[in-house]
């Protein structure tokens, strides 16, 4: 009964490792480019404009046989786009320190670089105000050891007498 059990159990065992496998396994499936759709996983009718430019450029790319030369990359790229690959896609929604209030990199550091200047004398200012405390507490620190060594000079007198 024993044997029999164990044989079952490393069966069932070979069987949920098996299912294990076959599920965490990806599928095997590609799509086909079409050149009148050429991004099946976008969105149909509910891209925006912008999406739209972009897919207009991937099929002029396709319908071009494929990849595009380095000077109409170039071309492409100086035509007032951010990049080469994007082209003028969404350019209108595209964050740039034009369209932005934030304050650019180079004002940050300038602001930065200025309060430099004044640093130092916030350190002289706050040294001074340590010193000046390091001081009092020396001295406090002195008239209670005194005040402990009078202490103990009566307490030993007082044991003497």
């Amino acid at each position: 009964m024993k044997s029999l059990l164990s044989g079952l159990r490393y069966v069932l065992t070979l069987c949920l490792c098996a299912v294990l496998l076959f599920s965490f396994a990806p599928s095997a499936s590609a799509q086909a480019v079409v050149k009148d759709k050429p991004m099946a996983n976008e969105p149909s009718s509910s891209t925006t404009k912008a999406a739209k430019q972009y897919e207009g450029a991937a099929k002029e790319t396709i319908d071009k046989g494929g990849l595009r030369s380095l000077e109409e990359v170039r071309d492409r790229a100086a035509n007032g786009a951010p990049n080469e690959v994007q082209g003028t896609a969404g350019i209108e929604e595209m964050k740039r320190p034009s369209n932005t209030s934030a304050t650019s990199i180079e004002e940050q550091i300038k602001k930065g670089l200025d309060n430099t200047d004044k640093a130092p004398e916030k350190l002289t200012k706050e040294a001074k105000k340590a010193a000046k405390q390091a001081e009092k507490q020396a001295k406090k620190a002195t008239k209670e050891a005194e005040k402990q060594a009078k202490k103990a000079a009566k307490e030993a007198k007082a044991m003497v007498n």
